[in-house]
C-alpha cells in the first residue's frame, strides 16, 4: 500500500524544524546506508522492487524521525516491524561469512525468539535461512568472477562465505546456479591449453 505521509504525531513535528538531523542513532544509521544503497541500485531495479524499497524508506525514516521525536511506541506495528527487519538483514550483510550464522544466532543476538524471528520473514519472499544461503551464493560467486581473488581455491571461498564444507558448497551452487563452481570459474577464467 502506497505512503502518502509518515506515520508521526503531527503535533510534535514542528520540532524538527531548524534541527540538525544527526544519524546517530540505529535507524539514522541504517536510513543513511539504505539511501545511499538505494541510489546506487535504482536504476537497475523493478518497478515493483522500487514500490517495496520506497515503502521500506518510509518506515526507516519514519522510524528515524520518531527517535528524534521520541515518540516511537507511536509508530504502527507493520513500521517497527520493517525497520526491524532491515537491522537483521543488516546484520545478516555483516556476519554473512561466519559459519555460526544461523536463525538461533540472529534471533539470540536480537534478543528474540527463533520463533519471532521465522514470523518477522514471513512477508518475505524466502525464509532466513535461505536468505542466508542466496546471499552466501552470490558472494561466493561474485568472487569466483573476480580477477584479483584467482589465486583462491573454491574451498576457501567458500568456506570465506560461511559453507564449512566444500561438498555442500558445491551442491548448493549447482542447485542455484545450474554448474559447478568450477565449471562456472572455467567458464570465466578458460584455462589455456
Amino acid at each position: 500500500m502506497p505512503r502518502t505521509s509518515l506515520p508521526l504525531p503531527f503535533d510534535k513535528t514542528d520540532q524538527l524544524l531548524s534541527r540538525s538531523l544527526v544519524a546517530r542513532s540505529a535507524a539514522g544509521v541504517l536510513l543513511g546506508h539504505f539511501l545511499s544503497g538505494f541510489q546506487d541500485s535504482a536504476a537497475h531495479s523493478s518497478l515493483a522492487e522500487l514500490h517495496r524499497m520506497g515503502s521500506i524508506g518510509a518506515d526507516l525514516a519514519a522510524a528515524f524521525l520518531a527517535g528524534l521525536l521520541d515518540v516511537g511506541d507511536a509508530l504502527p506495528v507493520e513500521t517497527r516491524e520493517q525497520v526491524f527487519l532491515v537491522r537483521v538483514n543488516a546484520f545478516i550483510e555483516r556476519d554473512l561469512g561466519d559459519p555460526e550464522l544461523r536463525p538461533a544466532a540472529i534471533a539470540a543476538y536480537h534478543h528474540i525468539s527463533v520463533r519471532t524471528l521465522h514470523q518477522l520473514f514471513r512477508t518475505q519472499p524466502e525464509t532466513v535461512s535461505a536468505t542466508i544461503r542466496r546471499r552466501r551464493l552470490e558472494r561466493c560467486r561474485t568472487d569466483l568472477t573476480d580477477p584479483r581473488l584467482r589465486h583462491r581455491t573454491i574451498g576457501d571461498t567458500a568456506l570465506r562465505w560461511g559453507f564449512r564444507h566444500p561438498a555442500d558448497f558445491s551442491r548448493a551452487f549447482r542447485a542455484a546456479y545450474g554448474t559447478s563452481p568450477s565449471d562456472f570459474r572455467d567458464s570465466v577464467f578458460p584455462r589455456c591449453p
